[in-house]
């Protein structure tokens, strides 16, 4: 089964279709409307710069938040985790018969004794900063990184 030229059928009509496709697709493109937008324009209905930016900053310092809280609780799911490797060292030592003394302290950061001390002094942040010269950011993470049972 072949065209008069030679040609087989299903090429044939594989061919009609290709050609079909484009006509369709030329047409469409004929009736769509050009695109009057300047270019690096965004589609960002006619609006206040100044409040597109402070929504964005909105948006911005929420997520923020939300993503600094992520990191509290994992921070205190870790801390807590290493409370129990430590009981857990401990009773294995017990279970060998070495000694059972408490874990060796971590060495103490000046800077995190400063800003506990400020806090527990009634400090807020904002003062906590002033007085250490740190970002909110680090002071809020310092202080998320306080052990519950450390306070006095």
């Amino acid at each position: 089964m072949a065209a008069a030229d030679g040609v087989p059928y299903p090429y044939v009509f594989l061919l009609l279709g290709v050609a079909a496709l484009v006509f369709a697709l030329a047409r469409r493109r004929r009736r769509e409307p050009p695109d009057l937008r300047p270019p690096g324009s965004f589609d960002v209905p006619s609006r206040d710069p100044r409040q597109e930016l402070e929504r964005l900053l909105l948006e911005i310092q929420d997520l923020s938040r939300e993503h600094i809280a992520k990191l509290d609780t994992k921070i205190r799911l870790l801390n807590q985790l290493l409370l129990d490797c430590d009981r857990k060292k401990a009773e294995l030592e017990a279970l060998l018969g070495k000694s059972t003394s408490s874990p060796a302290p971590r060495p103490a950061n000046p800077l995190h004794d400063q800003v506990y001390t400020l806090r527990d002094a009634g400090q807020d942040v904002a003062a906590i900063c002033q007085a250490t010269g740190l970002e909110k950011g680090e002071v809020e993470l310092i202080l998320g990184l306080r052990r519950p049972d450390s306070r006095i």
